[in-house]
């Protein structure tokens, strides 16, 4: 009976977690997103997770592109949510103004780090001027990042920030994020249950914080 009853709740969280996947991975896109390439696509050939998520800027891309390039603990933060950050120890503090220091970049030499240590440091691989900039896992000048085990952070990842024009003044702001590690049954249940989730909490509030910055940055 315990054997069934379990049976049986695990198809629930199944069949739940079917419903709510498109809103977990794809916040914001519509399918034709969803399946449309974008640059990075082709750094991480079998990915077992993969998202995009997207949002309307009421800016032209000129606004939005300065925020894109602070990305980083190094840099500017993540425009998300510092306080969920900083419990573990990434010292994030997002910046609200352009800084001229942190808009010259160059791709293959400079990086975005997520942590303090400079442990996980993802190659700016793609800088495409007001249209897209692509981040792969790995320090300059290293191979990438080779698909390993997921809760030692052996991750091939590829996250790539796209500007499409929507209108005269607007903006579409797409994210995608593909990334490959061992395919193990614990690693599968963190990405269904643990990963998408907070994947998503975090990501839509950089968008928003994004948003919110490129729509009061000055003409």
């Amino acid at each position: 009976m315990a054997l069934l009853a379990a049976a049986a709740a695990g198809g629930v969280a199944a069949a739940a977690w079917s419903e709510a996947r498109p809103r977990v991975m794809d916040w914001g896109a519509s399918w034709e997103e969803v399946v449309q390439p974008l640059p990075g696509d082709d750094l991480v050939e079998n990915p077992v997770y993969v998202t995009t998520r997207a949002i309307d800027v009421r800016a032209p891309a000129a606004a939005v592109w300065p925020w894109l390039l602070q990305l980083g603990q190094n840099r500017g933060g993540f425009y998300s949510y510092d306080r969920l950050e900083n419990l573990a120890g990434l010292n994030i503090h997002s910046a609200d103004e352009i800084h001229p220091d942190w808009q010259d970049l160059r791709a293959g030499e400079d990086f975005v780090t997520l942590d303090p240590d400079g442990v996980m440091k993802m190659t700016i691989v793609t800088l495409d001027p007001g249209r897209a900039l692509v981040l792969r896992s790995g320090a300059p000048g290293e191979p990438p990042q080779a698909p390993g085990d997921f809760f030692k952070g052996e991750i091939e990842w590829t996250w790539a920030f796209v500007l499409q024009p929507l209108g005269a003044t607007g903006t579409r702001l797409l994210v995608r994020s593909r990334a490959a590690w061992a395919d193990t049954p614990s690693a599968r249940a963190a990405r269904g249950f643990l990963l998408g989730p907070a994947h998503l909490i975090m990501e839509r509030a950089m968008l928003r914080g994004i948003r919110a910055r490129a729509e009061r940055t000055p003409a």
